[in-house]
């Protein structure tokens, strides 16, 4: 009998503590698998993301860029602001520039700066860029560029994918 009690508080706190694993267990469990869906849905919208370059225009004496981009893709892209967008090239005196570009709301952008100018075709999800859209982007850029072959543009979705750009 002077065993018996001792047995039953060590039996009680063995219990105890294995129904405190098993929860801590099952919420790293859950945990896990949700950061498993997250990941799939993530890689999904990576995936599916096609966008292609209709045409660029460099005009005000090199200064204003215009690209048309196009969403061949199944994914839309939710926030175009988010996006970021890296320019190189050189200027009419051949200093080069490596230069990342804020986004602005304001329509003709300031200096070194980028806004969304339209989205044609947007009348199911306003301000998103769906599949079939065509999205026009305007870049203001100080000091202006110079013509040539060695200028381009790094556009980079929210979702991390890429693209260079040409003009």
């Amino acid at each position: 009998m002077e065993h018996a009690i001792p047995a039953l508080v060590i039996a009680a706190l063995i219990v105890v503590c294995g129904v405190a694993l098993a929860a801590v267990t099952n919420s790293s469990i859950d945990n896990v698998g949700q950061s498993w869906r997250d990941m799939e849905a993530l890689s999904e919208e990576r995936l599916g993301t096609d966008l292609s370059v209709v045409s660029t225009d460099v005009t005000g004496g090199g200064t204003d860029l215009t690209v048309v981009l196009s969403n061949e893709g199944r994914t839309a892209v939710q926030q175009p602001p988010l996006m970021d967008l890296i320019i190189n090239y050189e200027d009419t005196s051949s200093q080069r520039y490596v230069v990342w570009l804020p986004h602005t709301d304001n329509n003709p952008p300031g200096d070194n700066q980028w806004t969304v100018d339209s989205i044609s075709g947007d009348y199911r999800n306003p301000d998103i860029f769906d599949p079939g859209e065509e999205m026009t982007i305007k870049i203001h850029l100080n000091p202006a560029t110079d013509v040539g072959p060695d200028r381009w543009l790094v556009l980079a979705t929210e979702v991390g994918i890429t693209y260079s750009i040409y003009f």
